[in-house]
């Protein structure tokens, strides 16, 4: 007697969930204790005012770019197939993890302030990425 799994879409889309509610509340609290190690929380883009960033941002944007990730995991694997877009869709989710070390690097910023929002991008792909690839199997 063979036994096959079936995923359903329900079993990928609550972990799926979870994981964008979860970058968007770690994030919240990375910024709400970043001050606690220095970080003034205000960055300035060249020929710009000097601007605060605050937690809801964090939150915000966070959530935000985790949905995108779903989204574009929905595509790619409704294009290339189950385990073709996984693949191509985790390559492209570790290429843009590295990348967005760039942007904070190009503003004016305290270190302590530029290390929170590193920080920030590490949690969304160490949360995103994991639970994204493993609900996208099969």
């Amino acid at each position: 007697m063979t036994v096959t799994k079936t995923r359903t879409a329900r079993s990928t889309w609550r972990p799926r969930l979870v994981a964008v509610v979860a970058v968007a509340v770690v994030n919240a609290l990375v910024a709400l204790a970043g001050p606690l190690i220095g970080a003034d929380m205000v960055v300035t883009s060249p020929g710009q005012e000097p601007a605060p960033i605050d937690w809801p941002a964090f939150a915000i944007f966070s959530a935000g770019f985790a949905l995108l990730g779903w989204a574009a995991l929905l595509l790619v694997q409704r294009v290339l197939g189950a385990d073709r877009g996984r693949l191509v869709w985790t390559i492209v989710a570790v290429l843009i993890t590295v990348l967005m070390f760039l942007p904070p690097l190009a503003v004016s910023a305290s270190t302590a302030t530029a290390i929170v929002l590193e920080l920030s991008h590490l949690v969304v792909a160490a949360i995103v990425i994991p639970v994204f690839w493993r609900t996208a199997g099969d």
